[in-house]
């Protein structure tokens, strides 16, 4: 993560006001146009915050990964999310068992995400849960779609 780290997330627990949101926007409005759209959705309208991870399939035959979570849909129900990523050339990750915050079992709430486009061209999309777990992922192409179950 290169705006909302695990560093920053923990500080702002305990108070810190300074946040890298005008420096994130600023670098989503740069490369906006080289997202897919449904990646854009993530970053303008819907919210992964606090959604938790219920399963993941990598499918290296197909190069593709998939995350399902568990979230909020905004009106106190539960929305499930789907997130596809096609033509996967990378996942990794990272994780520092000495940082991370309470939270409930597994990966925890994911907290944030960022999504970039690396020198090669290639997609990047990292995820930050509140255990400190931060997933990387390479990619070409994404799909969410989601549903509301109550």
């Amino acid at each position: 993560m290169k705006f909302f780290t695990i560093e920053w997330w923990s500080g702002i627990q305990g108070g810190d006001p300074n946040t890298p949101l005008t420096a994130f926007r600023a670098h989503l409005d740069s490369i906006r146009h080289r997202l897919p759209a449904d990646l854009l959705l993530l970053q303008d309208s819907i919210s992964l915050h606090d959604a938790r991870l219920r399963e993941l399939n990598l499918d290296t035959a197909r190069e593709t990964l998939t995350l399902n979570l568990v979230g909020d849909n905004g009106s106190g129900g539960l929305r499930r999310f789907s997130l596809t990523y096609a033509g996967v050339n990378h996942f990794a990750t990272l994780s520092d068992p000495d940082l991370g915050l309470p939270g409930p079992n597994g990966y925890g709430d994911l907290g944030y995400d960022e999504p970039d486009v690396l020198d090669d061209g290639r997609l990047q999309h990292c995820l930050l849960f509140s255990s400190g777990i931060e997933f990387q992922i390479q990619f070409a192409d994404f799909t969410l779609s989601y549903q509301d179950c109550g």
